[in-house]
């Protein structure tokens, strides 16, 4: 293959591989890189430019695409050493809006570390949750002046129900971004919302945790 032919190829490669992350802003970014280096009168210093730049972008595009995975939210307070992480999503676009998910199976030595984190840490309850975090997490309904209401599930999965599992034993976490405090009071109803909820089943040592941005 010619040079160019070989640069068009690996463009078609970066463009899978950015829009697999930023599908709204792949085309516009692959296509300026494209011009650069398939263009009549490509200037050679501009290309090593470009290529540097695009290798070190790349590069933190996967690290952090590998550490969201590996990382949960710093508010839960919790370090993973040696547990697994059996499931994680993220759907977040390229306005940030979205949700992300984390199933966690604990190693005994994570999973009293976190008993231990949920006894003091602002934002870990024990069970029951409160009604407003209940509406958030799992929908709730209610009489109020003999009419029957209800709200929620706010935090849902791929299919639009509940994205947390229910959990009897164990403890439960919320944090909102928007007052960067654990209060559930006054969340609901907003035009938006941006927190972080937990629960952690003590009885198989499990944490499902998920993030939701609007």
């Amino acid at each position: 293959l010619s040079f160019k032919n070989n640069i068009e190829f690996s463009i078609a490669k970066i463009k899978i591989f950015v829009n697999g992350f930023f599908p709204k802003e792949s085309q516009v970014v692959v296509s300026a890189v494209g011009k650069v280096y398939t263009g009549a009168k490509g200037d050679d210093f501009m290309k090593r430019c470009v290529s540097a730049v695009l290798a070190l972008v790349l590069a933190a595009l996967f690290t952090g695409c590998v550490g969201n995975a590996r990382t949960l939210p710093g508010t839960l307070g919790v370090t993973l050493r040696d547990s697994t992480i059996s499931e994680h999503w993220d759907d977040h676009g390229g306005m940030s809006d979205g949700t992300q998910y984390w199933k966690v199976d604990l190693s005994q030595e994570d999973a009293a570390a976190l008993e231990q984190t949920a006894q003091t840490r602002e934002g870990w309850h024990t069970f029951p949750l409160t009604e407003d975090a209940e509406a958030l997490l799992y929908g709730r309904e209610w009489t109020e002046d003999s009419e029957e209401r209800g709200a929620g599930p706010y935090l849902t999965g791929k299919d639009g129900k509940a994205l947390l599992p229910q959990v009897e034993e164990g403890y439960w976490f919320f944090w909102d971004d928007q007052t960067r405090s654990p209060e559930t009071t006054g969340v609901l109803g907003r035009g938006s919302y941006n927190f972080t909820a937990a629960v952690y089943d003590s009885t198989t040592h499990t944490l499902y945790c998920g993030e939701l941005d609007t």
